[in-house]
């Protein structure tokens, strides 16, 4: 009886067999009959790949440095402006209601 081996690939052979499924004139198919592996596994590797695509490009910045990159004067961003809004809106809705229980228009 002959023992079945579990191959191991590396992360750049990984990262190769991805890139090639991914080409447009490259089916998902021919790139696990030229590897040898299994269409589960291929997808497996794409979407670790996209998982670890988006937290590579996500913006790990602070938020005041991010509004300072947009153009955002310390403490505008629109976050903060939004938070300021609410406020006013809130305070704007009890001196109407005051305002009523009063008398005064």
């Amino acid at each position: 009886m002959s023992s079945i081996t579990r191959r191991t690939f590396t992360s750049q052979q990984k990262l190769q067999v991805v890139l090639e499924s991914l080409q447009r004139d490259t089916t998902i198919e021919a790139v696990c009959r030229k590897y040898a592996i299994t269409r589960s596994v291929v997808n497996r590797w794409r979407d670790e790949f996209f998982k670890k695509a988006t937290e590579l490009f996500a913006d790990k910045r602070s938020p005041s440095a991010r509004s300072a990159s947009q153009g955002y004067e310390p403490g505008q961003s629109p976050e903060e402006l939004k938070r300021i809004i609410g406020e006013y809106a809130t305070q704007l809705e009890i001196l109407k209601k005051a305002g009523g229980l009063l008398g005064v228009r």
